[in-house]
């Protein structure tokens, strides 16, 4: 018998959108996902919903910030202010790392996952997806409070909301460019299509019998 190669499998990509998700519950999938050995990119953190009123989401996380070693702070806990930074901690504790055996699939996971505010350039043009089971408008009772990750942030120290808000908008002006050029060409190449179907009407209805 022959020996046997092993090939380590090509680990499956996935983009999601997190504006408008609420974090437990995308944040739960996510780390599942990354156990399954998937890679998992989250953009647009600062869209992220938490379910309760602002000012009771505020109050615990002030609380939190509180906590430190006495002896030397150096050694945590650390407490991270940006968004990205904010739901990538989220993701490892739902992560099973306090076993040994358990460590190393967590840290490998955690590698799998990239988290940013915004959207980089580089993946504007990538198809983002959406965790329906996560979405806010499907999940949370009407008129419940909630709250923005990104306006928490900002309120406790990060700095970056405006800069991130001007990028933003760059990228949104660049992106109807590009879907109403994409409109113009599709629509040429719909007279196109109609035209050549008038011109050869006996090779289109020969085609239209296999669905094309």
């Amino acid at each position: 018998m022959g020996k046997h190669t092993i090939t380590q499998s090509k680990a499956k990509a996935t983009v999601i959108d997190m504006k408008g998700h609420l974090l437990g519950r995308v944040v739960s999938t996510v780390a599942k996902m990354l156990q399954n050995g998937e890679k998992v990119t989250l953009v647009r953190c600062e869209e992220t919903n938490i379910s309760g009123s602002h000012h009771r989401n505020k109050l615990k996380i002030l609380d939190t910030l509180r906590k430190r070693t006495l002896t030397n702070p150096g050694r945590g806990p650390f407490h991270h202010r940006a968004p990205s930074d904010m739901v990538n901690r989220c993701v490892r504790q739902m992560l099973s790392h306090n076993h040994r055996n358990h460590a190393k699939r967590c840290l490998d996971g955690m590698a799998r996952l990239t988290c940013y505010n915004g959207i980089p350039k580089n993946m504007e043009r990538t198809k983002r997806m959406v965790m329906p089971k996560a979405l806010r408008v499907l999940r949370l009772a009407p008129r419940r409070d909630f709250c923005s990750l990104g306006l928490l942030s900002h309120q406790i120290g990060w700095k970056h909301q405006a800069t991130l808000t001007k990028l933003e908008g760059e990228r949104k002006e660049r992106s109807a460019k590009y879907f109403a050029s994409k409109l113009a060409v599709d629509k040429l190449a719909k007279e196109a299509k109609a035209e050549a179907s008038k011109k050869h009407a006996k090779e289109a209805a020969l085609l239209a019998q296999f669905g094309y």
